[in-house]
Protein backbone atom coordinates (compact mmCIF):
# COMPACT_ATOMS: atom_id res chain seq x y z
CA UNK A 1 0.00 0.00 0.00
CA UNK A 2 1.34 3.12 -1.34
CA UNK A 3 1.73 6.46 1.88
CA UNK A 4 0.82 9.95 1.23
CA UNK A 5 2.71 12.73 3.04
CA UNK A 6 1.29 15.83 2.76
CA UNK A 7 3.52 18.80 4.80
CA UNK A 8 3.31 22.62 4.31
CA UNK A 9 6.81 23.09 5.27
CA UNK A 10 9.67 20.77 5.71
CA UNK A 11 12.95 21.67 7.77
CA UNK A 12 16.40 19.52 8.11
CA UNK A 13 17.30 18.80 11.32
CA UNK A 14 20.84 19.59 11.15
CA UNK A 15 20.06 22.23 9.32
CA UNK A 16 16.80 23.89 8.36
CA UNK A 17 17.40 24.18 4.93
CA UNK A 18 20.21 20.97 4.83
CA UNK A 19 17.79 18.06 3.86
CA UNK A 20 19.38 14.57 2.33
CA UNK A 21 17.55 12.32 -0.14
CA UNK A 22 17.98 8.87 -1.74
CA UNK A 23 18.49 9.59 -5.43
CA UNK A 24 16.54 7.12 -8.48
CA UNK A 25 19.38 4.67 -8.05
CA UNK A 26 18.88 3.96 -4.33
CA UNK A 27 22.69 4.00 -3.81
CA UNK A 28 23.34 7.92 -4.01
CA UNK A 29 22.69 10.86 -1.89
CA UNK A 30 22.01 14.71 -2.89
CA UNK A 31 20.68 17.38 -1.20
CA UNK A 32 16.98 18.28 -2.17
CA UNK A 33 18.06 22.28 -2.13
CA UNK A 34 20.91 21.28 -4.80
CA UNK A 35 18.60 19.85 -7.43
CA UNK A 36 15.79 22.00 -7.33
CA UNK A 37 15.50 24.86 -10.25
CA UNK A 38 16.36 28.18 -8.89
CA UNK A 39 14.83 30.22 -11.67
CA UNK A 40 13.18 29.46 -14.89
CA UNK A 41 11.36 31.20 -17.95
CA UNK A 42 9.45 30.59 -20.89
CA UNK A 43 9.11 33.48 -23.02
CA UNK A 44 8.37 34.73 -26.84
CA UNK A 45 10.77 37.53 -28.46
CA UNK A 46 9.47 37.32 -32.17
CA UNK A 47 6.95 39.73 -31.71
CA UNK A 48 7.85 41.44 -27.87
CA UNK A 49 9.65 40.00 -25.29
CA UNK A 50 7.19 38.57 -23.05
CA UNK A 51 7.24 35.51 -20.42
CA UNK A 52 4.03 33.48 -21.83
CA UNK A 53 1.18 33.40 -19.77
CA UNK A 54 2.30 32.17 -16.06
CA UNK A 55 5.49 30.73 -17.64
CA UNK A 56 8.37 32.09 -14.88
CA UNK A 57 9.59 31.47 -11.73
CA UNK A 58 12.24 33.97 -9.84
CA UNK A 59 12.26 35.65 -13.26
CA UNK A 60 11.25 39.50 -12.49
CA UNK A 61 11.72 40.55 -16.46
CA UNK A 62 13.41 40.20 -19.39
CA UNK A 63 15.35 42.65 -21.28
CA UNK A 64 15.89 42.59 -25.03
CA UNK A 65 18.73 44.03 -26.12
CA UNK A 66 17.82 43.65 -29.69
CA UNK A 67 17.48 40.78 -32.29
CA UNK A 68 18.10 37.10 -30.90
CA UNK A 69 19.45 38.94 -27.60
CA UNK A 70 17.83 38.41 -24.56
CA UNK A 71 18.43 38.58 -20.53
CA UNK A 72 16.63 37.20 -17.83
CA UNK A 73 16.98 39.28 -14.88
CA UNK A 74 16.18 37.00 -11.24
CA UNK A 75 13.58 38.23 -8.17
CA UNK A 76 16.41 36.81 -6.11
CA UNK A 77 19.85 36.80 -7.01
CA UNK A 78 22.12 33.44 -7.38
CA UNK A 79 24.85 33.13 -4.66
CA UNK A 80 27.73 33.23 -6.89
CA UNK A 81 27.87 33.32 -11.18
CA UNK A 82 28.98 29.52 -10.36
CA UNK A 83 25.74 28.35 -11.71
CA UNK A 84 24.74 26.37 -14.56
CA UNK A 85 21.93 27.40 -16.92
CA UNK A 86 20.91 26.24 -20.31
CA UNK A 87 18.41 27.18 -22.60
CA UNK A 88 16.05 25.50 -25.60
CA UNK A 89 14.66 27.55 -28.13
CA UNK A 90 11.34 26.13 -30.70
CA UNK A 91 11.96 27.48 -34.21
CA UNK A 92 12.66 25.77 -37.02
CA UNK A 93 15.44 28.39 -38.51
CA UNK A 94 17.25 28.76 -35.15
CA UNK A 95 20.90 27.09 -35.11
CA UNK A 96 23.87 27.54 -32.28
CA UNK A 97 22.95 29.55 -29.19
CA UNK A 98 25.32 31.66 -26.46
CA UNK A 99 25.04 32.83 -23.02
CA UNK A 100 26.08 35.39 -20.40
CA UNK A 101 25.84 35.63 -16.97
CA UNK A 102 26.33 37.53 -13.75
CA UNK A 103 24.50 36.47 -10.11
CA UNK A 104 21.58 38.40 -10.98
CA UNK A 105 20.75 37.20 -14.48
CA UNK A 106 21.63 34.95 -17.38
CA UNK A 107 21.60 36.06 -21.29
CA UNK A 108 20.25 33.68 -23.60
CA UNK A 109 21.79 34.81 -27.46
CA UNK A 110 19.73 32.77 -30.46
CA UNK A 111 20.85 32.53 -33.56
CA UNK A 112 19.56 31.25 -37.07
CA UNK A 113 20.95 28.59 -39.29
CA UNK A 114 23.04 31.48 -41.09
CA UNK A 115 24.49 32.20 -38.24
CA UNK A 116 22.88 35.37 -37.38
CA UNK A 117 21.26 36.91 -34.71
CA UNK A 118 17.56 35.56 -34.68
CA UNK A 119 14.29 36.37 -32.44
CA UNK A 120 12.25 32.51 -32.05
CA UNK A 121 8.45 31.66 -31.35
CA UNK A 122 9.56 30.28 -28.17
CA UNK A 123 12.25 29.78 -25.25
CA UNK A 124 12.79 27.97 -22.35
CA UNK A 125 15.82 28.79 -19.85
CA UNK A 126 15.99 27.02 -16.48
CA UNK A 127 18.83 28.17 -13.77
CA UNK A 128 20.32 25.79 -10.93
CA UNK A 129 23.02 26.47 -8.52
CA UNK A 130 22.72 28.18 -4.95
CA UNK A 131 20.37 31.35 -4.40
CA UNK A 132 22.49 34.34 -2.56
Amino acid sequence: MASILKVDAMQGVTSAGDITITGEGGSATMQLQQGLAKAWANYTTNTSTAINGSGSFNVSSLTDNGTGDTVVVFTSAMANDDFSYYGMNNSASAGASGSQKTTSQCRQVTYNSSIALADTNEISTSVDGDLA
